[in-house]
This record gives structure tokens, sequence and C-alpha cells, in this order.
């Protein structure tokens, strides 16, 4: 990530090349942050923080749409690629992916110091921006690989078996003329014809209804309330 960190870590003083007299023993990403453990000796360490601010629900829905909606870059994501022009679509939404400025990035440390950033943190923000993997950016602005994976790949197969505008389904035009037709009734030769007056006896005319509910037929269901709306409990 260094070179989408670059104008953050230039603004902070640090610049390529500098090698802190201290080491990064572990360096967890989260949404929100990066937490670091710094050994200055063997028996001295340091935590170190850096906080990210992530992306709300309304921009990572807009960005995951507009991703979606590019073939080429939904295959690289799901299978473990990110283009080098994914920026691009964060940009569109004015939610820039990588920091801009040293401001945007929050940082904490353990030590007693009160230079901002001391070695501890500039040695925290060279090993995040050194980081391997490309999805860990999506990871500090609040989207973890398995989450954004996810949506991308559900909007992305939802897109795919969506019925197709040309595939033949006729428009609400070109059915006006029997648009309220009831359609074929079904065999009912074989029902019971109620008495006149009957209001129970218009369950009979219905052809069974293969609908149940714990159990029970949605006809049988239906009586009690035929009775109450009737006045025949």
């Amino acid at each position: 990530m260094t070179d989408g960190f670059r104008r953050a870590l230039d603004d902070l003083g640090v610049h390529k090349g500098l090698v802190p007299p201290c080491r990064v023993d572990t360096l967890t990403i989260a949404p929100g942050a990066a937490v670091a453990r710094v050994r200055v000796t063997r028996q001295r360490f340091y935590d170190v923080r850096i906080g990210l601010p992530t992306f709300g629900k309304q921009a990572w829905t807009a960005v995951i749409a507009a991703v979606v909606a590019d073939g080429a870059t939904t295959t690289a994501l799901l299978d473990g690629q990110v283009p080098d022009d994914v920026e691009r679509f964060f940009a569109a939404e004015q939610v820039p992916l990588f920091p801009e400025a040293g401001w945007e990035l929050s940082l904490d440390c353990t030590c007693p110091g009160t230079r901002v950033p001391c070695d501890h943190l500039v040695a925290g923000l060279i090993a995040l921006a050194e980081e391997t993997d490309p999805f860990a950016i999506f990871a500090l602005r609040g989207r973890e690989r398995a989450t954004l994976l996810e949506e991308i790949g559900r909007q992305a197969g939802a897109r795919v078996t969506a019925p197709s505008a040309e595939d033949g389904t006729p428009g609400l035009d070109e059915v006006m003329d029997d648009f309220f037709g009831w359609g074929p009734a079904g065999d009912v030769t074989n029902t019971r014809r109620p008495p006149a007056g009957d209001p129970l006896g218009l369950l009979d005319e219905v052809p069974p209804l293969k609908s149940t509910v714990d159990g029970k037929s949605v006809t049988a269901l239906l009586r009690p309330l035929y009775r109450s709306i009737t006045g025949q409990e």
C-alpha cells in the first residue's frame, strides 16, 4: 500500500528509506484501525494505533454497485486480485480510498514521549504502508475481505440471474386486454355445491389448495374467519 499512503506519509514526515530504531513484531488490521506492537529492546515494547475513518453504508453501497457494474473489476476482485485503478470507484463517490493527508490518520502510542509521530508510530506507519495484502485498505475503510467479496458476489449473482429485458416477456401494454383475466380455474367438476345462501359453502367451491400452515390446510384455517364475518359463531 506504499504508493497509496505516500501523500499521507510525506505529510507526516515519514520519507522513503527512513529506518526507525525499533521493529514491528505484530500488525493487526481491522475496520477503522491498524494496531502494531513495536519492540524497542528485548524487554521493552509499545503498542501503537493508526486510525483511519471508515466509510458508511451509503458510500459502500454506491461503490459496490459501481464495481459490480464493471465486469472486469468484479471478476478480478472475486479472484483475489485488486486492480490498480480500483480507487476510481471511490473517487467517483468522493470518498478517497487512501488518506490524502496525514491529518486523516489518528495516531496513538503507549510510549511516554510527546512527539507525534514518535519512532514507534513511524515504524507502525511504515509496516502498514508495506502491507502486502491488497485488501487491507478495504478493511481499514470498513469492509474486511470476506464481507466485501460476499457482498460483491451476491450482487453480481443477482445481476446475472435477473430476467433480461430481451427475454421475450411481454410488456404491460401488450397484455392489458386480458390482464385482469383469472386464467384457467382448474378442475372444479367434483367439488360439492353448497346450499344456496351458505357463506361457508364458498370455501368448498375452491379447488383443493396445496398450501398449508403448520400442517393445516388454508381452507380449514379460513372457516373460523368466515364464521366470524357472517355471525355464525
